[in-house]
């Protein structure tokens, strides 16, 4: 099912509401949370300082909000405790797999919201792994930590030492690009044929893939399709002529800016008429795109993005004007800021589960992982999650942008039904 802008008006108001009912000491003369029970700990692992931080530090702010929102699960005191991976201003794997066994070093860890970065994540899940810790990262969208594709080394099997998984993941893996790109083929676009190329790479062939797949299957018809040597490739006017030709109402790229992607959209000058489409992944989103396509560098021009942006939507605006008074400068809000406060609201979730599971007890950390693996259906900023097997989200919520040169802008975003 598709979800639209109205779903934000459901999202927003539990927030609203748990921190009403248990956010600071109330208006004066009333009681704060009840905290009698102990104290559990939320923990975070991301780049802070130096050149990364300029990401990282937003979304540990965001994880940070979550915590403070809420104060208290169910008699037990809620803490942040953040930790930094960088070393020298750069994520170090091996500074992250410390930080996670410093967390383990404490029982109050419960979960934590991290990594920021796919090559940490291979650092620490195996080591967070043998504690049963949850990890929920805001930012990570490499297919590989989650799905045993035939190019992927290691295999996350691998990197799960127990046999369990304790990996999870608020934003889209790389391989849901395609997939959503058809979606708004045929569902906004109205396209029923395409010509779908790509530079014969891993990730523009994946995203190519899914693109046929997923556009098959809702009706429509691939015209053309070719892999292409982008290494030796500068002219794809035949290919082009060959979808003009078959009907293609236009050009799906599975390539990156990098790879010559958008060379082929400047090239259906003359071939296609100037209302023909040129859709991609999120790795031809730049100005080297832009450049690449020349005249033809129009809003035609769509490209894809696993990261949802809650602060499109009027309806959010509660939580991220409340984030923005508690952290006001203009570089407090990044990227995944608000996919980080969903890391942390899905671990509260599971805290008061877990909690209740146990009757009322602090919960272990196999608890609390067992709840979230078992979330569903829960409304958050970025969509309504829930997570399958592999801890990625069944149906994650993905952005779509528009070249308006000499930039691209935001355009719309909805939530992919699961996978049958």
């Amino acid at each position: 099912m598709r979800v639209g802008w109205k779903v934000f008006a459901l999202l927003v108001q539990p927030f609203v509401l748990a921190a009403a009912c248990s956010g600071g000491t109330g208006p004066a003369g009333l009681p704060g949370p009840d905290t009698s029970k102990g104290e559990i700990v939320i923990a975070s692992e991301l780049p802070a300082t130096g050149t990364d931080g300029a990401g990282g530090r937003p979304a540990q702010q965001g994880a940070q909000f979550a915590v403070r929102q809420a104060q208290a699960v169910k008699g037990f005191k809620l803490s942040f405790l953040p930790f930094d991976d960088a070393v020298n201003g750069v994520h170090d794997p091996q500074k992250g797999a410390q930080n996670v066994a410093q967390m383990m070093a404490d029982p109050r860890v419960l979960g934590m919201v991290g990594p920021f970065n796919s090559n940490v994540a291979r650092a620490e899940i195996p080591i967070a792994n043998q504690a049963s810790l949850a990890m929920i990262s805001p930012a990570n969208i490499d297919e590989c930590l989650t799905q045993a594709l035939a190019h992927c080394s290691p295999k996350p099997a691998s990197l799960r030492p127990t046999g369990k998984n304790n990996y999870f993941r608020v934003v889209a893996a790389d391989t849901f690009q395609g997939r959503a790109m058809a979606d708004f083929a045929v569902d906004t676009l109205k396209m029923v044929k395409v010509g779908v190329f790509s530079d014969n790479e891993v990730f523009g062939k994946n995203v190519a893939d899914g693109f046929n797949a997923e556009f098959a299957k809702k009706g429509g018809s691939v015209v053309a399709h070719q892999d292409f040597v982008w290494t030796t490739t500068a002219d794809f006017t035949p290919f082009l002529k060959a979808a003009q030709a078959a009907g293609a109402q236009g050009i799906f790229a599975g390539a990156t800016s990098n790879t010559k992607g958008c060379l082929a959209r400047a090239q259906m000058k003359g071939i296609f008429g100037p209302d023909a489409y040129y859709l991609g992944p999120d790795a031809i989103a730049d100005s080297q795109c832009l450049a690449q396509a020349g005249d033809l560098a129009t809003d035609r021009m769509y490209s894809s993005s696993g990261i949802p942006d809650a602060t499109r939507s009027p309806d959010a605006a509660p939580v991220v004007d409340a984030y923005r008074k508690a952290f006001p400068k203009i570089d407090d809000v990044g990227t995944f800021t608000f996919t980080a406060y969903d890391c942390a609201r899905v671990l509260i979730d599971a805290i008061g589960r877990a909690i209740d599971a146990n009757a009322g007890r602090a919960p272990s950390r196999q608890q609390v992982l067992e709840a979230v693996a078992t979330t569903r259906n829960l409304k958050l900023l970025g969509g309504i999650y829930s997570f399958d097997a592999n801890g990625d989200p069944a149906s994650p919520v993905l952005a779509i942008y528009q070249a308006k040169a000499p930039d691209w802008v935001f355009a719309k975003q909805f939530q992919l039904p699961a996978a049958p």
